[in-house]
């Protein structure tokens, strides 16, 4: 039986915080200053590693220091992303990447939403807290109109409970959704789930999609139609189809393979990190 998926990134490689952690303390002052020469074989093999994935799941990974607000890495398809090469980026590139966003609203709410949602958490769950922004529009240097999936999870806090050090990916997901302007956040620690979304701009306390639009979404994905899923959980065809279609236009989905794409690496069918 075929999957209605197809491969795409995930931190799956990347559950390991310490390595991530460590990976940083060693790259928090050389590689900024490109400072190359000082990698030990083993940094120069973690940093590999991470190039690598980049390239297989079509994704930029990277380590971001929200106190100094600069990367401390990021995979080299970074500039693929952006619409730069590697001579343009002193010239053309704000390092922090902002000038490409077409509206700075999505990451100021995103900021003030996460900082909502980190109050609620108790410290021990905060280790287990990773976000999902999916829609914000984005025009890179060379005009292209991309649609961004951003995913984070957040490896080290301050004093004050604030995001230190996050993992990041960032991905063009404009193939899975539809034309309609508009995007969603995704908060998840180990027992809490919150998700926003712009077209009603409230924070609500339950999961994007509902445990049994969830059920069907897996069960899509394991590569059953729509009948067979009828069938399996007691249901009409048409009941399917509905919830489905709640779904998809939940998440701003193309279609229902679109969805499950969606789904699996936000974490809602699997753990993305």
């Amino acid at each position: 039986m075929l999957e209605h998926n197809t491969p795409m990134a995930d931190f799956t490689q990347f559950d390991n915080t310490k390595f991530l952690i460590d990976l940083a303390d060693q790259l928090q002052d050389t590689w900024h200053s490109g400072q190359e020469d000082y990698y030990t074989p083993e940094l120069r093999a973690q940093m590999a590693l991470l190039e690598e994935m980049a390239r297989l799941n079509k994704c930029v990974y990277s380590l971001f220091d929200f106190e100094k607000y600069r990367y401390i890495f990021h995979t080299k398809n970074l500039f693929d992303l952006i619409g730069l090469t590697s001579g343009q980026k002193a010239a053309k590139w704000d390092s922090s990447y902002l000038s490409l966003i077409e509206d700075g609203r999505p990451i100021e709410k995103y900021l003030a939403l996460r900082k909502q949602f980190l109050a609620l958490l108790p410290d021990d769950e905060r280790t287990a807290f990773q976000s999902t922004t999916c829609g914000s529009f984005v025009i890179n240097l060379k005009g292209q109109r991309l649609r961004g999936m951003y995913r984070a999870k957040p490896l080290t806090f301050d004093a004050s409970g604030n995001v230190k050090l996050s993992f990041d990916s960032v991905s063009d997901v404009k193939n899975l959704m539809v034309a309609q302007v508009g995007y969603w956040i995704r908060f998840a620690a180990s027992t809490v789930v919150y998700h926003w979304h712009s077209h009603t701009d409230k924070l609500i306390a339950k999961d994007i999609v509902s445990p049994r639009e969830a059920q069907f979404i897996a069960l899509w994905k394991a590569g059953n139609t729509i009948p067979e899923i009828a069938e399996l959980t007691y249901v009409s065809p048409f009941t399917v189809k509905n919830q489905l279609a709640n779904a998809r236009a939940r998440m701003l989905a193309r279609d229902n393979t679109a969805l499950t794409q969606l789904c699996s690496v936000t974490g809602i069918l699997s753990t993305p990190f």
